[in-house]
């Protein structure tokens, strides 16, 4: 700034800035003219080609947006051409190019993120509107922060929202700009800002920051806080920089956002917050048919229900790209056989513990489709360990809705006892375990609901009369488990032989099996 003040004695003085770079404030104040020449329009456009080209003519293209059009390109298709037009088609071209993150599923081929997703769809809406002209940039919402475990797909939201918006994507991290350099502060920080100035450069871009969590917050630790401060105190100066608010959006994330500094996450910064969680049953099974075409939903839908809230999109990136190298090995199409391969592993438990763990998830599956449901899924795979699924649909909240969930979070236990003879453990334990949810529900009536022996709500129910609801309840359970016996088996040797049964195989299974009550005999033998 005092070089600049000194030559302003000796005559007209230009200073020149680079995109992101900001004036002294001091010498900001006496500029005569302030000219912005990242961008041009069109009238400004014609001056350069008559400058250029005497008294040569062209032809606008309709399809090609002034504002879109970077200065720099004028300059090399001018230089390289001898008419107006050759120059325009050599500007058209370069313009028309596919961008460098052109390759990749755009927002609209991704499944799951919940509020991020309807973010990103907004965003891409709001950079259209504001491209013709009908939105100001104050009106765009240009910062957010993903918040996830790792392998959800943080990486591939941002580069997917930059496709479908049309952006230059600049994907970096901390790792990234202290590697750039000899690794003291000034090559970081020069780092840092290089790609706030390229994006810059290159509007409109999309700035993704990784694992932004890295950055310890201000004051968080006495050990190197000179280095932290110093790196947020840039990083918000770059944020909030005038060059970068004009056309570039910065998306951060990170595993876990509790250490990060309180300024990134405040209005016109990082605002919008959005945790990315690993998907549902239903997101699940719509990124293994965008990864597996040729496998019908059908086979699809039960592994998805198996490894729903355990496995993440990129999980599922990869199983589908095992099972597409099974079947290239030995020549084929990848089928759902190649799915069920890869995504569950062979069973290397005991046949007489895989057995028992069959009759117990038929005895719920059972119990549920005996009232006019279907479950969702039904596995005995070692990766679920043996699990039902199934919807449940809104009630009137009565009594004989809450015992029917009752009898069938018992069904399982009564399927042991009526077809292997005894029980084991496995419904009990946990509170999140067959038992342990049904003496929760037991408890809810009894003291909560009123719905019990007593009208009153009670912190703590009567231990008597939760165990005589449960006993009542079990009691049912036996009686169904006992009239569809070999319904229960079937199922259970079904389940043995595909580990792992959707929605659609149970439904099939019920209508084809006809199952057939048994007769009741009472305790003196008769009938």
């Amino acid at each position: 700034t005092l070089h600049v003040l000194s030559t302003l004695a000796s005559g007209i003085t230009i200073v020149a800035l680079s995109p992101g770079e900001e004036l002294d404030r001091a010498a900001l104040v006496i500029a005569d003219m302030e000219c912005d020449l990242t961008t041009i329009d069109v009238t400004d456009f014609d001056a350069i080609m008559a400058h250029a080209f005497p008294g040569s003519s062209y032809t606008w293209s309709s399809e090609l947006v002034m504002s879109t059009v970077e200065p720099r390109w004028i300059d090399l298709a001018i230089g390289r051409s001898t008419t107006a037009d050759e120059a325009l088609q050599m500007i058209a071209a370069i313009h028309d190019r596919p961008p460098e993150n052109s390759e990749g599923p755009g927002l609209e081929d991704l499944h799951g993120y919940g509020l991020a997703r309807e973010w990103g769809e907004r965003l891409v809406a709001a950079l259209k509107d504001f491209r013709a002209g009908q939105l100001t940039w104050d009106d765009v919402d240009a910062g957010a922060l993903l918040v996830g475990p790792p392998g959800t797909g943080k990486t591939l939201f941002a580069s997917a929202l930059a496709r479908s918006s049309g952006l230059s994507f600049f994907p970096t991290s901390y790792a990234a700009w202290q590697s750039a350099g000899e690794g003291h502060l000034g090559s970081v920080l020069k780092a840092m800002r290089r790609v706030f100035s390229e994006a810059s450069a290159a509007t409109p871009a999309l700035i993704f920051i990784d694992e932004i969590d890295t950055l310890l917050a201000r004051g968080a630790s006495q050990r190197n806080d000179d280095w932290w401060r110093t790196i947020n105190n840039a990083l918000l100066e770059a944020l909030d920089g005038t060059a970068r608010r004009e056309g570039v959006i910065v998306i951060a994330a990170c595993n876990d956002d509790a250490n990060l500094d309180p300024a990134l996450v405040r209005s016109g910064r990082l605002d919008r917050k959005f945790v990315v969680g690993l998907p549902d049953e239903a997101d699940l099974s719509k990124i293994l048919v965008h990864h597996l075409p040729s496998v019908s939903e059908v086979d699809i839908q039960p592994i998805a229900v198996t490894l729903a809230g355990s496995a993440s999109g990129a999980d599922a990136a990869r199983i589908a790209r095992d099972a597409r190298q099974r079947a290239r090995t030995e020549g084929r199409s990848v089928t759902g056989s190649d799915l069920l391969a890869v995504a569950l592993p062979a069973d290397d438990r005991p046949q007489i513990i895989r057995r028992r763990i069959a009759v117990h998830e038929a005895g719920h599956a059972v119990a549920i489709l005996s009232r006019g449901s279907v479950p969702t899924s039904l596995s005995v795979a070692a990766a679920s360990g043996g699990r039902v699924t199934y919807d449940r649909h809104q009630t009137e909240l009565l009594l004989p809705d809450f015992s029917a969930q009752l009898s069938i979070q018992l069904a399982g236990r009564a399927a042991e006892e009526v077809v292997l003879g005894s029980v084991s453990a496995g419904a009990g334990g946990p509170a999140q375990s067959d038992l342990g949810k049904a003496t929760g529900l037991a408890e809810m009536i009894e003291g909560r609901l009123g719905l019990g022996s007593r009208i009153g709500v009670v912190e703590s129910a009567d231990e008597a009369a939760v165990e005589r609801r449960l006993r009542m309840a079990y009691a049912d359970a036996l009686l169904a488990a006992i009239q569809h016996r070999h319904a229960i088996e079937a199922l259970a040797d079904l389940a043995l032989e595909k580990r792992v049964l959707g929605k659609a195989a149970l439904a099939e299974f019920w209508h084809s099996f006809k199952p057939t009550k048994l007769p009741i005999i009472n305790m003196k033998g008769g009938r």
